[in-house]
C-alpha cells in the first residue's frame, strides 16, 4: 500500500496507517482467540471504506430528516457488542469520510427507533442476537439497508466485507481528504437517569484528543492496552482507537468479567488497564481473593466516576507497579482533568487540567470566580464535541459558551494549586434549612472514609428542613452496613453539620448501566419502590418521602 499526501487529513488514523505499512505483522487487536495484525486490520478497514464510499448518496427523504451537518454525508449505524468486526467497520466508515452512529444495543425499542427516525442511517450493521429491535419492520422503514453480524461462513457482513476486499486494488490507500471540522461520530450519552442525548464529533476533536492523551498516559508503540468495557461506550471505544493511534495492541473482552479480565491481563502482559471504578473494584476483589497480582501493569486509567480512595489504595497491592490515572470528563467534553497517584494529587480532587485544557469556575452572571469559590465548571479545549443532534432542547447538558468555552453544568471549585473538586450537577443541589449542599461533596467525603466505598447522595422533601440530605451505601463482605449515627460521627470532622445525612439506605448491589457506571436513576427507583426497605432516620422530623432528584 503506497503512502499518500492525504493521510494528514485523516490525522486520527495517520499513525495507525503508517504503523500498518511499516510493521504490518505487529499485533493490532486481540479479542478471545482472534488476533489481528496491523496489516490485516488496515486492509479490512480500507475494504469497508471502499464499500461505504460506493453506497448511494443519502436519499432526499433521509436528508430532509437529518440535522443540517449530516445531510450530505453517508451515515452508518453500528449496533453490536464487542467484536473484531465492530472495530474494522468503525475504522472503515471513518476512513471513507462517512459518519458512524454508535448505538447501544441496550437502548429500548422506542429509543432506538427514535434515533433511526431522526438520523436516517444509510446502512445498519447489527448483531440480531443483542438488538432484536433492529430487525423489526418499523426499523426497516427508517434506514437505507441492513447487514447482519451473525458469525459463521454465511455472515452477511463478512460476505460484503470479503467481496470488497477482493475488489480492493493492491495500492489501496486512505480515501480523499476530509476537513478537520467534518463530523465522523454520533454517540449517545448513557441515559442512566434520563433520555439519551445524541452528540456529534468532528475529526479534529479526536485528533487533538489522541495527541494529548497518548502523551498524558505515555502510551508507547508495542505496548498492550486492555479496554475492559463495551465498545458502544466512549471509554473503551476511545481507548481502543487511542491504542491503534499509538502503535500499541488493543485487547478487548467479549463482556466484562473480573476473573476473565485478570486472566487476560496476565496472559497478554497488559501494560495499561482501562475501565470504570466498578470494574476495578471487581477486579481488585477477584485478585485479592485469589491472592494474585499483576506486576506487569504499569498504569490504570479510570474514568466515568470518582475512584474511591480506599479502592485506589487496594489496587496498589494487586498492581504494585501501576500508577493510577483518574480522569474527569464528559462524553460531550472529552478530557477535563487528570489525577495521578504518583504526583500527590489530593484524594478527594479529580486532579488538574488535562493537557490541552483550560479551566475556570464561573458565577451566576458568568463571572470568573477565585480559588475556593463554588461555581459552574467551564472548559476550553479543541477536544470538545460539536454539540447535540438529538436531545438537549431544554438547555440541559452540553452548552457552548462565548470565546470557545463550554460546560455540561457540573459544579465545583478549584484550589490554589489548580486541583478541581466536583460538587455535583447544578440541578442536583440540595437546599436544607436554607443552606446549600452539593451531593458530590458529601459523596466524596463518604468515599474517603475507610471501609465505606461509594455512596449516592440526594435530597428528600422534608416539612421542617425543606429538604433532608439522604444517602445510599452499598453493603458487602468488605463493607458491612454502617449505622446512621456512626456515619454522621465519622463525617463530622469533614463536613459542616447541615451537610451530614439525615436518612440512610443500604443496598446489596448497585444497579449498573451498560457502561458499567452506577445507574443513579435506577437506584432512586429501587428506593422509591421500597425494595431497599425503610431508611434509617435521624429524627421524626424527616418525612421519609421519596427522592425528588
Amino acid at each position: 500500500m503506497r503512502a499518500s499526501g492525504n493521510t494528514r487529513h485523516h490525522a486520527m488514523f495517520q499513525a495507525f496507517a503508517e504503523r500498518a505499512r511499516a510493521r504490518p505483522a505487529d499485533e493490532a487487536l486481540v479479542l478471545g482467540h482472534v488476533r489481528l495484525d496491523y496489516g490485516r486490520l488496515l486492509s479490512r478497514g480500507l475494504a469497508v471504506a471502499g464499500a461505504i464510499a460506493g453506497l448511494p448518496r443519502p436519499s432526499p427523504s433521509a436528508m430532509a430528516r437529518r440535522p443540517r451537518p449530516l445531510r450530505s454525508l453517508r451515515l452508518v449505524a453500528l449496533v453490536a457488542g464487542n467484536r473484531i468486526e465492530f472495530v474494522e467497520a468503525f475504522l472503515g466508515t471513518v476512513m471513507a469520510g462517512a459518519v458512524v452512529l454508535v448505538v447501544d444495543p441496550k437502548l429500548t425499542t422506542a429509543q432506538g427507533l427514535k434515533l433511526f427516525e431522526r438520523l436516517a442511517p444509510d446502512l445498519v450493521i447489527h448483531d440480531p442476537a443483542v438488538a432484536g429491535w433492529v430487525s423489526s419492520p418499523e426499523a426497516g422503514l427508517l434506514a437505507g439497508g441492513f447487514l447482519a453480524l451473525t458469525g459463521g461462513m454465511g455472515c452477511p457482513y463478512r460476505l460484503w466485507r470479503d467481496r470488497a476486499m477482493g475488489e480492493q486494488p493492491a495500492t489501496a490507500d486512505l480515501p480523499a481528504a476530509v476537513a478537520p471540522d467534518q463530523p465522523f461520530l454520533i454517540a449517545t450519552t448513557s441515559g442512566t437517569s434520563s433520555e439519551p442525548k445524541a452528540f456529534i464529533r468532528d475529526h479534529q476533536s479526536w485528533a487533538e484528543s489522541f495527541r494529548n492523551s497518548i502523551a498524558e498516559f505515555a502510551i508507547a508503540p508495542g505496548e498492550t492496552v486492555l479496554a475492559m468495557g463495551p465498545l458502544v461506550h466512549g471509554l473503551s471505544l476511545y481507548a481502543t482507537m487511542e491504542a491503534l493511534a499509538a502503535g500499541a495492541t488493543a485487547v478487548l473482552l467479549d463482556r466484562f468479567d473480573a476473573t476473565r479480565a485478570a486472566a487476560v491481563a496476565a496472559a497478554e502482559r497488559a501494560d495499561l488497564l482501562v475501565g470504570v471504578p466498578t470494574m476495578f473494584e471487581a477486579l481488585g476483589r477477584g485478585l485479592d481473593h485469589a491472592r494474585a497480582r499483576l506486576p506487569g501493569v504499569r498504569a490504570v486509567v479510570s474514568a466515568g466516576a470518582k475512584l474511591p480512595p480506599a479502592l485506589a489504595r487496594n489496587l496498589g497491592a494487586a498492581l504494585p507497579r501501576a500508577e493510577i490515572h483518574e480522569y474527569y470528563g464528559a462524553s460531550e467534553l472529552s478530557f477535563v482533568t487528570l489525577a495521578r497517584s504518583g504526583r500527590g494529587d489530593p484524594a478527594e480532587s479529580v486532579g488538574r487540567a488535562f493537557q490541552g485544557v483550560e479551566l475556570r469556575i464561573t458565577g451566576p452572571a458568568g463571572e470568573a470566580l477565585p480559588a475556593g469559590e463554588v461555581g459552574r465548571i467551564d472548559i476550553r479545549s479543541r477536544m470538545v464535541s460539536a454539540g447535540y443532534v438529538m436531545g438537549g432542547e431544554d438547555g440541559s447538558g452540553f452548552v457552548a459558551l462565548e470565546e470557545g468555552w463550554s460546560t455540561v453544568g457540573d459544579l465545583g471549585r478549584l484550589d490554589a494549586d489548580g486541583h478541581l473538586y466536583i460538587l455535583g450537577r447544578a440541578g442536583g443541589m440540595i437546599i436544607t434549612g436554607g443552606l446549600n449542599v452539593y451531593p458530590g461533596e458529601v459523596e466524596a467525603a463518604i468515599a474517603a472514609l475507610p471501609g465505606l466505598g461509594e455512596a449516592l447522595v440526594f435530597g428528600v422533601p422534608d416539612p421542617y428542613w425543606g429538604e433532608a440530605v439522604a444517602a445510599v451505601l452499598r453493603a458487602g463482605p468488605e463493607t458491612p452496613p454502617v449505622d446512621l449515627i456512626e456515619l454522621r460521627s465519622r463525617l463530622a470532622g469533614r463536613l459542616a453539620r447541615h451537610k451530614l445525612p439525615r436518612m440512610l439506605w443500604h443496598v446489596q448491589d448497585w444497579p449498573l448501566g451498560s457502561s458499567g457506571k452506577i445507574a443513579r436513576g435506577r437506584v432512586r427507583a429501587v428506593i422509591a419502590a421500597g425494595e431497599a426497605g425503610p431508611p434509617q432516620l435521624l429524627d421524626e422530623g424527616v418525612a421519609g418521602a421519596l427522592p425528588t432528584r
